[in-house]
């Protein structure tokens, strides 16, 4: 109350402050009010039951006593020195007068941004294994405002405020709209449902569910146009708004929503048939045919599950590189559409990644030399085909970061240097790009699985027909 009447009476009084010399500059002028004692009275009460009003008010009397001094002839600055030793003076009633003014304003807005804040309707309540896309937080246990949320691999729960309960199945896609409505465009999810959150409503693309106190699942596929829905336990309804058409499901009962068309089964959803295509990918292995080679033939320091690369500026003893082969006879390359080899990056335990620049590349090339064709599991760092042996047909791009993962090289230049050498086998190399990291400490050394890698498979060539 006491603040909407200053507020008030500071608009209907004009009590403002004339403040000379640099808030001249600024355009702003004030026009100086007799105040009373009861309305002096009531800022008092103000400042001394708040103290964000404290806060606020002194800010503005810092700004005025400065100004004050700074162009105050000698008597005048004695004056503000001795006023200043009060508590609150009346010299200074038309400041407070405004600066009670500014901090009601202020006190306003600071009001208005709290309630401009974004509403929490959900909390993410765990994340197991998951990755997520989202603009809203995803560490477990953040508060969720509305928005869209993507998970890419693991499961995700997240509790709405009402008590609704999502668990989301990746890849599934999700926008959160209230705290007793959400939508799922892609993806599985099991909702649970209690009391407090009976007629949450969980929209798809095809249709929309009702819950009457249950937990059901749901699940959006074939490229969004599919829903399908299981009760698991309670009663849902089922919505097809195209049509208006709705359905009650209970326990033991599910519906599936395909094409606009709405159908209930007896029992849990029908078993979907696999999708029978033809072929179209050719892959490729290398037999065993992968060795790698080491300067200085320390062999010892190679293992066999493993396809090893590293080069430094400056030769060093233990540089390696690896090379492969593929039997490509017998392909139709005029049905060929692309080609692409594979090759899955393994730690190799060697070295230290922090020694290498953010982003490595590993040179892929084609052997050309058809006198290193001949290579064994006896080639040496010497005898064994080297990057001088072929072209270059690409360049596999591994952060330091990542020591593990699908490493591809797919292009025309790749596919021109197969159809040129169709008869038979061909050779790749694979050499890591100099470092531009010197130093005594050592760098990763880089490693890919081979054939006899015990987790992981080995080099492919991957061939896909045209349809």
């Amino acid at each position: 109350m006491h603040r909407r009447t200053i507020a008030d009476d500071f608009a209907r009084k004009g009590a403002f402050v004339k403040m000379e010399n640099r808030l001249n500059e600024l355009n702003v002028s004030y026009q100086v009010g007799d105040i009373s004692d009861a309305d002096f009275a009531d800022l008092e009460a103000i400042l001394k039951d708040s103290s964000e009003a404290r806060t606020l008010f002194h800010r503005p009397s810092r700004i005025d006593t400065g100004l004050r001094q700074e162009t105050a002839t000698p008597a005048e600055a004695a004056q503000t020195a001795a006023s200043e030793k009060k508590i609150i003076s009346p010299i200074f009633r038309p400041l407070m007068w405004v600066a009670a003014a500014v901090a009601v304003a202020m006190m306003a807005g600071m009001i208005s941004t709290q309630a401009a804040k974004p509403k929490i309707i959900a909390d993410l309540v765990s994340a197991e294994n998951a990755s997520w896309e989202s603009s809203l937080p995803t560490e477990p246990g953040s508060p969720l405002s509305k928005g869209y949320m993507k998970l890419t691999e693991g499961i995700g729960t997240i509790r709405f405020r009402s008590g609704a309960e999502i668990m989301l199945e990746a890849p599934a896609k999700l926008t959160m709209k209230s705290a007793m409505k959400a939508k799922l465009f892609a993806g599985a999810a099991v909702m649970n449902v209690p009391e407090s959150a009976i007629g949450f409503e969980l929209e798809t693309p095809q249709g929309r569910v009702i819950d009457h106190g249950t937990s059901f699942a749901v699940n959006v596929t074939n490229g969004d146009n599919q829903s399908d829905f299981e009760v698991i336990e309670g009663e849902i309804s089922v919505y097809l708004p195209s049509t208006g058409e709705e359905v009650r499901l209970k326990e033991l009962e599910s519906a599936s929503i395909i094409d606009e068309t709405l159908s209930v089964h007896e029992g849990a959803l029908p078993e979907k048939d696999a999708a029978v295509t033809p072929a179209r990918t050719l892959r490729i292995g290398t037999k065993g045919r992968s060795h790698s080679v080491i300067r200085a033939n320390k062999e010892k320091w190679l293992h066999p599950d493993l396809l090893t690369v590293k080069r430094k500026r400056e030769p060093i003893p233990h540089e390696r590189r690896s090379f492969f082969a593929f039997d490509i006879s017998g392909i139709n390359w005029e049905q060929v559409d692309t080609a692409r080899i594979r090759l899955n990056q393994v730690p190799s335990g060697i070295g230290f990644a922090t020694r290498l620049p953010k982003i490595s590349f590993v040179g892929l090339y084609g052997l050309t030399n058809s006198a290193k064709s001949e290579w064994d599991q006896d080639s040496t760092w010497e005898t064994g085909p080297s990057m001088e042996d072929g072209v270059k047909l690409g360049a596999l791009e591994i952060p330091r970061s990542e020591q593990r993962g699908s490493r591809i090289l797919e292009n025309d230049t790749l596919l021109e240097f197969l159809k040129a050498h169709k008869e038979g086998t061909v050779t790749f190399i694979i050499e890591r790009e100099v470092s531009p990291i010197d130093g005594s400490v050592p760098s990763l050394v880089h490693a890919f699985a081979s054939d006899l890698h015990p987790e992981v498979s080995g080099p492919a060539l991957e061939i896909t027909l045209k349809e």
